[in-house]
């Protein structure tokens, strides 16, 4: 029993470490982002940026687990404004799945569907051999890093400041996916599975409040009303989301125990 134990650490550790794309100088390539945003590779890394890929899939657990640290390290850097540019490419999903990926796991950066964005191909021809793959490009087209493991922001920001990434301020409303600081969603466990969902700082604005499970399965999809939303709830953990016009402006994550 011992034995296998052990191989199956060695197992898991192997599959971590082949973690990669199977490429040395990055191919050139066009897409479009799930806004509708093109983005070409060669004119970011011509203009003398740093490129950040997040290599992903929907349903991947590690994927969500790192989006929102990746996206912590796209912030840190200046959310796109700087000189380092971060892209999300998906692999399978399509726009709507993307989108709702987004929302649940904190991925503010520009994110590429695989199916409708072009992601599946630049996938290929990357030759990602597994998800979370995220790498970091240099000016001259040669990858510095193919696999940046774990993906935390701690460690994305490291190479990216070897590299010669300069940190910067956000810019709030840019226009991508950043939200906006105002509105607030407090979680609140009254008794039990029960939940109360409050959200506040609400503005002129037509929002929706969805509630998805960590599956991905929506549980709540309505307009928010000032004096909160009670849930019953099973036990696991859940997103809250506050969006209004198309942009998410407030997320909470919470466990129900």
């Amino acid at each position: 029993m011992r034995l296998l134990f052990h191989l199956f650490v060695f197992l898991i550790a192997a599959v971590s470490l082949s973690a990669q794309v199977a490429v040395e100088t990055a191919p050139d390539f066009t897409v479009k982002d799930v806004d509708g945003n093109q983005h070409h590779l060669y004119d970011y890394l011509d203009n003398g940026k740093l490129v950040v890929i997040d290599f992903f899939t929907t349903n991947c657990g590690p994927c969500q687990t790192y989006a929102s640290e990746v996206s912590a390290s796209y912030e840190y850097f200046g959310c796109n404004h700087g000189d380092v540019i971060y892209l999300g490419i998906n692999w399978g999903s399509d726009n709507d799945l993307v989108r709702q990926f987004d929302s649940i796991w904190g991925a503010y950066y520009p994110s590429v569907s695989g199916l409708q964005g072009g992601g599946n191909a630049v996938v290929d021809l990357y030759q990602v051999q597994s998800y979370p793959t995220v790498i970091l490009i240099a000016p001259d087209r040669s990858i510095l890093n193919n696999h940046i493991w774990p993906p935390e922001a701690v460690n994305i920001n490291a190479e990216v400041l070897a590299a010669g990434g300069i940190p910067m301020s956000c810019t709030v409303n840019a226009g991508l996916h950043q939200p906006e600081t105002e509105e607030r969603l407090q979680v609140f466990h009254p008794d039990g599975g029960a939940v109360h969902i409050v959200p506040s700082g609400l503005q002129g604005k037509v929002y929706r409040l969805t509630v998805h499970g960590a599956d991905g399965r929506l549980v709540f999809d309505g307009s928010p009303a000032a004096s909160g939303h009670s849930l019953r709830l099973a036990g696991g953990i859940y997103v809250a989301a506050l969006t209004a016009e198309g942009r998410r402006s407030a997320v909470s994550k919470f466990i129900v125990p």
